[in-house]
This record gives C-alpha cells, structure tokens and sequence, in this order.
C-alpha cells in the first residue's frame, strides 16, 4: 500500500514537473489542466477569506491571470504548482484587504437581509466569532487552518503546500487552534453553552 503511495506520489511529481515546464512555455493545455486541477482550491482559500462569492471569484481568476504572466519564472523545483498559485492567492487577498481598508471599508459579514428566525441568528453570530477570531491569528496560521479544515487537506499535502516540516504544520495548527480557543474564551462558547 505505501509502495503504491509513493509511486503515485513519484508519477506525480513528474507530471507537475511536466505541466510547469509547459506551462511557462504557455502551452495553452498545461494552462487548462492547471486550472482544472487547482481551481477549486484557489477559490476554496479566497472564498473563506472574502465576504462574498463574486469578490472570491474575481480574485481567484485574477490568480491564475498572475500566474500565467509569471510563468516564465515559476522554477519548479518540486513545490506544488499549487503551492505556488496559493500563495498568490494570499497576496492577491492581503493587497485586496488592504484597499478596502484604505477606502474605509469595514468587513461585513452581517448579509443586507437579517436571519429571520433565532437559529440564523444564532449561526451569524457564530460566524461573525470566528472570523474575528480567525483574523486575529498570523497569516501562517489562518493559512494552516484553511488548507486543514476549509480545503480538507492532509498534513502532508499542508506540509507541502507551505513548504515546511509536517511537523511544524503540526505544531502551526496546534498553536492557531490554541489561539482561537483564546479568542473565544470570552464567549459562552468556552462553557459548551452552544
């Protein structure tokens, strides 16, 4: 089972280093495969980042726009291509957020239509929670818990995809987790009141 694992792992690789070698020569194929293949995990990162979908849609094709005029210096070396287009993502969102703020925008995640019943209610609020408390982690650390638990990825495919140790992605995701439990110590969630 694990020589399986590596061989598929291994043939991979190959084909990521394939598809990048075509890619900055703008084989308008390798394009198309990359954007089949990563599509979703772009929009998934932006998605959880910005308020609403059209904004996550915008940026997520202005990722893919970037990466194609940086193709030509993408030098795989055998990152993930989708390493590379999340961390555009993550500068695309951060210079994005920033000019909202510039322009005094505050983000909202209250909708323009409010809950009609408790329960709705409810679930904003604990959205509205987490998001403040999200927001008060490090980038690496909102990083770490979107590719875990919002894009489902394992801790090898985090490792990965952030270039780091699996087990430093281990101790991120603990140290983030332990931050939220902080932010929201204060709240009836700390008392399993929910």
């Amino acid at each position: 089972m694990l020589e399986v694992k590596a061989d598929a792992l291994a043939a991979e690789g190959r084909d990521d280093a394939e598809v990048a070698r075509r890619a900055a020569a703008r084989d308008a194929a390798a394009w198309s495969d990359i954007f089949d293949r990563h599509w979703n995990a772009v929009f998934g990162f932006v998605r959880y980042r910005l308020r609403g979908a059209a904004e996550a849609e915008d940026i997520a094709s202005q990722v893919f726009e970037v990466a194609y005029s940086r193709a030509d210096r993408f030098d795989y070396r055998g990152v993930p291509i989708e390493a590379w287009l999340i961390g555009i993502a993550r500068n695309l969102v951060r210079d994005h957020i920033k000019k909202l703020g510039r322009r005094g925008f505050e983000e909202e995640l209250v909708e323009a239509v409010a809950p009609p019943d408790a329960d709705g209610i409810a679930a904003l609020e604990l959205r509205q929670d987490l998001s403040r408390a999200m927001h008060a982690l490090t980038e690496d650390q909102q990083t770490v818990l979107s590719l875990r638990f919002l894009l489902d990825k394992s801790v090898a495919d985090t490792a990965r995809l952030m270039n780091r140790s699996e087990d430093a992605v281990k101790n991120l995701q603990r140290r983030a987790l332990a931050a939220m439990q902080r932010a929201l110590a204060g709240s009836a969630y700390a008392g399993g009141d929910l």
